[in-house]
């Protein structure tokens, strides 16, 4: 490729000098055009393989902003504009700012043969160490002390210890991975499911891998059982009410993947009758979660809204992919994180 047209759809503000390296030192062009679609949006997509079937009000786009991007070789964003094919027709490169991609149209992106890449491993230690504020809170009992604090309470509530229980991890990806990494320095027994392992086969990070679907077998084995899977068919609906009875009784559950992942009124269920000890939901399957959803007033539920992510680095490390990609394409040389 000679040029390169680039359209930024996400809205950088820090770390503008790498792009302006990036522009100066190689054939490439970069066009500012923003654009972020709300979170009800977002989440409709991610429910719907990237279609806006419920025709959810997008962001206003200038006849001069569609002028742009019938230009563009690539795009960088954390979102996809409708008919991709018609607003895009030069397009070669999607890069997403994000490791989720349930959200992007990509059965059409295949259609138009765009190379598809994520931003696998941007959040990875971040959701980590979300995962382990929770799990803490939870078995520090903090969110007592803290109630207990405000009305003037001295009683003392003795928690318990990381240390010596078993966690599983549901998708030992990335953010799997980093997760695997604070359980063994809490002194935790580490398993773990990953989609491509094999009976028999084996991690470093982890004291037993499990396959994909043995899952049912591990699930009675942990205190605690994160959830770190992509959204997929594979894995919609994967916790119902049969799999939450498949769990240790008591033992709690973390999810900081995917919404959809989880049938909400079986997790409701196994709260009320106790076989759930207590839930971390850092996902849900409408976002924002709607005010009259029982969610809200499940006991033992610890709901945070999509917020695992810390952004201090985030567009720091987002701006580094895509220098490296589009250098990478220019050359002719295969993309790190390619979605296939």
């Amino acid at each position: 490729m000679d040029k390169l047209v680039i359209g930024m759809l996400f809205p950088f503000h820090q770390d503008l000098q790498t792009f302006i390296d990036l522009s100066n030192e190689n054939p490439i062009s970069i066009v500012w055009t923003p654009y972020m679609e709300s979170n009800e949006l977002r989440s409709s997509r991610g429910l719907n393989s990237g279609k806006n079937i419920n025709n959810i009000p997008e962001p206003d786009i200038s006849q001069e902003t569609f002028e742009k991007w019938i230009t563009c070789d690539a795009l960088v964003g954390l979102d996809l504009p409708s008919q991709p094919k018609e607003r895009f027709p030069k397009l070669k490169w999607f890069q997403g700012v994000g490791a989720g991609y349930d959200h992007i149209d990509s059965a059409t992106l295949k259609e138009m043969e765009v190379i598809q890449a994520n931003a696998r491993g941007i959040s990875s230690v971040a959701m980590a160490e979300f995962v382990f504020a929770r799990l803490l809170q939870v078995w520090k009992h903090l969110r007592t002390l803290d109630i207990q604090q405000t009305d003037k309470i001295w009683t003392a509530k003795f928690g318990t210890q990381a240390a010596g229980k078993t966690i599983g991890i549901v998708g030992l990806g990335t953010i799997g991975r980093e997760v695997a990494t604070r359980a063994k320095a809490f002194g935790m027994e580490i398993l773990a499911t990953r989609r491509s392992s094999l009976p028999g086969d084996s991690d470093p990070d982890t004291n037993r891998l499990f396959p994909y679907d043995q899952l049912d077998q591990m699930l009675p084995l942990c205190d605690v059982v994160v959830v770190s899977a992509p959204a997929s068919e594979e894995t919609k609906d994967l916790f119902d009410d049969e799999m939450f009875q498949q769990m240790k009784p008591g033992a709690i559950f973390c999810n900081v993947a995917r919404g959809s992942l989880v049938v909400e009124e079986s997790l409701a269920k196994a709260l009320h009758e106790g076989q759930v000890g207590a839930a971390i939901l850092d996902v849900t399957r409408e976002e924002p979660l709607p005010s009259e959803s029982p969610l809200w007033t499940v006991p033992n539920l610890y709901l945070s809204p999509h917020c695992s992510v810390s952004l201090d680095n985030y567009q720091e490390d987002a701006a580094k992919i895509v220098s490296i990609n589009a250098k990478r394409l220019l050359s002719g040389q295969r993309l790190t994180n390619i979605i296939e």
